[in-house]
Order: C-alpha cells, then structure tokens, then sequence
C-alpha cells in the first residue's frame, strides 16, 4: 500500500535530478560563475565617478545574465560531445514556458541587483548581504537535493550571516561570499567529476 501512495512524477523527477549532478558539471558551472562574480565584482570597487566604471559594471551585468543562460546549453554540448559514453542517451522533456521564464526572472533580478551593489545605486547594509547568504543556501540545497549539496548550502548560509555580523562593506563582503560558494563548489564538483570519469563505462550511482 505504501508504494501506491508514490507519485511515479515525483520518483522520475528525484532520479533525473540525480543524474543531473552525477557528473560534477552543474557545481562546476556555478563555481565558474560565482568566482567570475567574485573577481569582477572585487575589481569594480574602484572609484564609481568614472565612466568606465559604469560601463564595466553594464558590461559585468549583461555576462552575469549570459552566463546563468549559457551554462545549460555548455553542459549538454560537453556531455553529448564527450561523456555520451558514460552517460549513455538521455532525451529530457522540453523546459516549458513556466520554467524558462522563471529562471530568465531569475538571472535578471540577479544581474540587476549586482548592478546596482557594484554602482551603488542599491544600498548595502548587513541585512542584504546575510539575507543573499541564506537565499543562496537555501536554493543550493533545494536544487541540488542531495547530502552534498544540503551541506554546501548550510554552509554558505552560515558564511553569509558571518559576514553579514562582521562589519564588512558590502562590495567587499559579496565579492567575500560569491568567492567562497564558487570556491566550494568548484572543489565539490570536480571531485564528483573525477569520481564520474575514473568509473568503469555502464557502472551508475545507486
């Protein structure tokens, strides 16, 4: 009676999402990405009057929205081009509309708000800075869903309340976390993906 009660959508959708991660390259992605926020937001805290300033933090802004858009397309390229092998032939189902226009929302409001910490435009105080740290974490985990993942976003919660009590400046304290989660999970997922590609072909996680 208990295995009636389980929703054959859900159970599909938990072991996608564990292949998804199975090779390290979603972690690795975020990582890239996150470091590049991290180095390019520390190099804007420059003086903000000049125009180059503007344009590069315009110019920062539109990379960080290519970036989250591009990364998807990246990882199916390598996987089809590269880890077919391994991977064997998988055809998802097409994102639909919703989620596409959820994750564009997404990036945008991102690359906004990054924009608006690097030109000061958008004030910062230790409220915004603790509360990027728990959003952060929060969507680590739930989007990971894997013990790996439950402990990267703890962390990354923790790290940004630390900051957010420790009387950084803001531009400092974001380039401060963005580094750490792009660090962390950099590391992360290149061990998965060393794991991945040492496995004998045709052997899978359980």
């Amino acid at each position: 009676m208990a295995d009636s009660a389980v929703d054959p959508n859900t159970v599909a959708r938990r072991l996608i999402q564990r292949a998804h991660n199975s090779d390290g390259l979603p972690e690795i992605a975020a990582g890239l990405t996150c470091l590049c926020v991290s180095g390019l937001e520390y190099l804007l805290m420059a003086p903000r009057e000049s125009i180059a300033s503007t344009i590069a933090a315009v110019v920062f802004a539109f990379l960080l929205l290519l970036l989250g858009l591009g990364a998807p397309w990246a990882m199916k390229s390598l996987r089809k081009r590269y880890l077919i092998g391994r991977w064997g032939y998988v055809q998802y189902k097409p994102i639909g509309r919703k989620q596409i226009g959820i994750g564009i929302t997404v990036a945008i409001l991102m690359a906004g708000a990054v924009f608006g910490v690097v030109t000061g435009l958008l004030p910062v105080g230790g409220w915004l800075l603790g509360g990027t740290g728990l959003v952060g974490g929060a969507l680590v985990a739930w989007c990971g869903r894997l013990l790996r993942f439950v402990i990267g976003g703890v962390v990354v919660a923790a790290a940004g309340l630390f900051l957010a009590f420790s009387g950084v400046s803001g531009p400092t304290g974001f380039a401060i976390l963005f580094g750490f989660q792009g660090l962390m999970a950099l590391v992360s997922g290149t061990v998965v993906f060393v794991r991945f590609i040492r496995r004998p072909i045709g052997t899978r996680e359980s």
